[in-house]
């Protein structure tokens, strides 16, 4: 089950008389996280759109690349038909059908990297609000410790 910024704002706790937390602390750490979250979501749309338009480019790069293999297999029966001069022609085009697949696919190679990379990142990014949120965490408990801890003195 996923949880919801909507599921962070509107958590309830419980507060015992005498060593319950702050609820306005506990409030405001919750909005925090909240707002943190929503933003995260929304950048993860985002970065789901792009890679379907990135995706959608990819395929479109295999129509391509399948195409130029189709005028390549047409530029080679051609040249079996033509004369000497023919068939160089036809081997010209072959040639340039050959570069040109090559970039294509150099350039939806480099593509797939940098969405890799980005990947990556997201991944980094993801790990560090954990340890952020988890520091954060602990640094509340460690208040709410030494919170107890004086009001058990007293």
């Amino acid at each position: 089950m996923r949880i919801t910024p909507l599921d962070v704002r509107q958590q309830q706790f419980t507060v015992r008389m005498f060593r319950g937390f702050d609820v306005q602390e506990v409030d405001a750490f919750l909005q925090d996280v909240a707002e943190d979250y929503e933003t995260i979501l929304k950048e993860n749309a985002l970065l789901k759109e792009q890679l379907a338009v990135l995706e959608e480019r990819a395929r479109g790069f295999a129509d391509l690349e399948r195409a130029l293999q189709d005028t390549l297999v047409t530029g080679q029966r051609m040249s079996e038909e033509l004369k000497a001069t023919a068939r160089r022609e036809a081997q010209l085009i072959v040639d340039e059908a050959q570069l040109r697949s090559e970039k294509v696919l150099d350039a939806a190679r480099a593509e797939e990297a940098r969405i890799r990379a980005d990947m990556h990142s997201l991944k980094l990014l993801h790990r560090q609000l954990a340890e952020s949120v988890k520091v954060a965490v602990e640094r509340y408990l460690r208040l709410a410790d030494a919170d107890l801890g004086e009001a058990g003195t007293e």
